[in-house]
This record gives C-alpha cells, structure tokens and sequence, in this order.
C-alpha cells in the first residue's frame, strides 16, 4: 500500500469481519463523493477462512450497506504505514497496535467524538455454542447500529480536521 496525497482512515478489529468492516463500509456511505478519503479495514489475527455471518451481511443490506464483495484483511506494517488515521473498535486493538506497531490509536467512540466505550465482539461475550443465538444477534445488530448511528460525528470531525 503506497500513501497517496489523500487521507487514509483503518479501522481496526480482530477479524476484520463485523465491527471494522461495518465502520469502514458505513463511513465510505457517509462521506460518498464528498471525501478524498481512502478508507480501509483491517483485523489483528489472521482468520483467513473466516467469512462475514450471513446474519451481519443480511443486517448491514438492510441498512443500505452491501458487504458482498467485502476480503478481510489482516493487518500488517504497510496498512500501518499507509494510514493517516487508524481507529480501534475495542482495547484489545489498542493493545496489539500499541505493542506490536507502537501505534496509539483512539477507539473508534473516542474518534467519533465520545467518552471511550469498548464495541466487544461475539467472541468476547459469548460461549462458543451461543455465538449464534438471539442474544449474540442482538449484540451484534446492537453494536451495528452504533457504529453506523455514530458514523455521521465521525465524518464531521474528519472534515473539519482535513
């Protein structure tokens, strides 16, 4: 990845198939053609055949936001490098960034203009044999819904920066 004169956003998770996505898709909607941003996401471990839930995919549709085509990634010096921006979904992210790239990075309520607030994953929360029950669905539709409802500050406060 070369930096170009734009500016680049990276969101950041750990597999780079729910809560980075949703912010780098929800953002990217946002800002549309008003932007000269590039924005990215990014996961700390690699789950190379992880996929995005069908359960996330069918929510994010249903809120004008089409992840089809979404690769994860994971994230490496050069996603590093080539940022301007990079945004943690949760501590842990801060943590691994910290550790492993000397990167400070806000959480993503602290760059939307909130008080720092964790958007834990599935994982975190529930037991392997409930991660896809209707607890684990509302936490994820509930953590969706924040981060696409805190989108617009964030846009705002990036443009203002720019």
């Amino acid at each position: 990845m070369v930096k170009t004169s734009a500016e680049s956003i990276l969101f950041v998770c750990t597999g780079n198939i729910f809560r980075s996505m949703t912010a780098e898709f929800a953002l990217r909607a946002h800002l549309a053609d008003r932007s000269r941003f590039e924005i990215s996401s990014a996961g700390t471990h690699d789950f190379s055949t992880a996929q995005v839930r069908e359960d996330v995919a069918s929510y994010l549709q249903s809120k004008g936001l089409d992840v089809t085509h979404h690769q994860r990634r994971t994230l490496s010096g050069e996603h590093i490098s080539a940022a301007t921006q990079i945004i943690a979904m949760n501590g842990d992210h801060q943590k691994f960034l910290l550790e492993r790239f000397s990167v400070e990075a806000p959480l993503f309520s602290e760059a939307c203009g909130y008080g720092p607030a964790q958007l834990p994953d599935v994982d975190d929360l529930f037991a392997p044999a409930d991660r896809y029950g209707s607890e684990a669905q509302k936490h994820i539709y509930l953590t969706i819904d924040t981060i696409i409802n805190q989108i617009p500050n964030l846009a705002e406060r990036l443009l203002a920066e720019s």
